[in-house]
């Protein structure tokens, strides 16, 4: 969902993934686990395995955009095109929920260019801060502290908004919805705040294999032992608290060969929302 430009072109970096291929891989295990999601619970005998390996998928993004977010030419196009990404896809997951309902239920609330927005925005508002305070120049870091604060405080208004939905006048309603979907915030993007300092872990650390290592199995670890807490067994591990099966996008991102491969910017953009509306509208044809 995103594009690299590395210059690096010797036989040895050219082995392993490149970011092109990260980001292909990531797309088909996301596919999989959507597949369980939309497909399974009675609709088809979608395997649990699925659903395991889509774990993979979401740092394989973040890790990709990291990388290619420290390369871009023009930060604010690159998270333009993210933000314009992230309000469409919540506009069509508003709409699919609406007028063409999961029939089992589930609710389409995928929303991922939301997380690699913010992600970009706070990764960007770092530096300024760190620019800053070795320049001695307030502006920048006025521009920083409204970078960080701006996503905060709307979470704390939808917060504020979530306890009086029932008072809410039609016009409060749509307020509402308008803020949630314009300005996201790292509290309610997909994946939460985990996701965020994720992907802002991976930017600060990208030259740093041992360091990077070391703080990803730690976050993985984080999510182990919160399910572990609930009990050692397969049901609560496997089915119920999965996400440490994250652990396993470790040797991808270890064998990022720093090149970005083939350039096909606008597929990602245009795949991730189609191929999730076609499997609601595939699970109401087959229910």
């Amino acid at each position: 969902m995103n594009e690299i430009a590395i210059p690096n072109k010797t036989a040895a970096a050219r082995s392993g993934f490149t970011s092109y291929s990260l980001k292909v891989l990531a797309l088909l295990l996301m596919t999989l686990d959507h597949i369980y999601y939309y497909l399974g619970g009675g609709i088809l005998p979608v395997p649990h395995i699925f659903t395991l390996l889509g774990r993979i998928s979401a740092p394989l993004f973040l890790f990709a955009m990291a990388e290619g977010f420290s390369h871009t030419h023009d930060r604010k196009a690159y998270l333009k095109r993210l933000y314009i990404a992230s309000v469409l896809m919540s506009v069509g997951n508003g709409l699919v929920n609406a007028f063409l309902p999961h029939p089992g239920g589930a609710m389409v609330i995928n929303g991922m260019f939301a997380t690699l927005f913010l992600v970009g925005l706070y990764i960007w508002a770092i530096e300024l801060l760190m620019e800053s305070g070795k320049e001695r120049k307030w502006k920048k870091t006025g521009t920083a502290l409204v970078m960080l604060l701006i996503p905060v405080l709307s979470g704390i208004a939808v917060i504020l908004f979530m306890g009086n939905t029932a008072e809410l006048s039609p016009v409060g309603r749509i307020a509402f919805q308008a803020l949630y979907t314009l300005v996201p915030s790292p509290v309610f993007v997909e994946g939460s705040v985990v996701w965020v300092v994720l992907g802002i872990g991976f930017y600060f650390l990208r030259n740093k294999k041992i360091g990077l290592s070391v703080f990803y199995v730690l976050m993985s670890g984080f999510f182990f032992f919160s399910a572990a807490g609930a009990g050692l067994t397969y049901e609560n591990l496997f089915i119920l608290n999965d996400q440490w099966f994250m652990i396993l996008s470790l040797p991808f991102i270890l064998l990022y060969n720093g090149q970005r491969g083939r350039k096909m910017k606008y597929f990602f953009y245009v795949y991730y929302p189609l191929h999730v509306y076609l499997l609601v509208i595939l699970a109401r044809i087959v229910a």
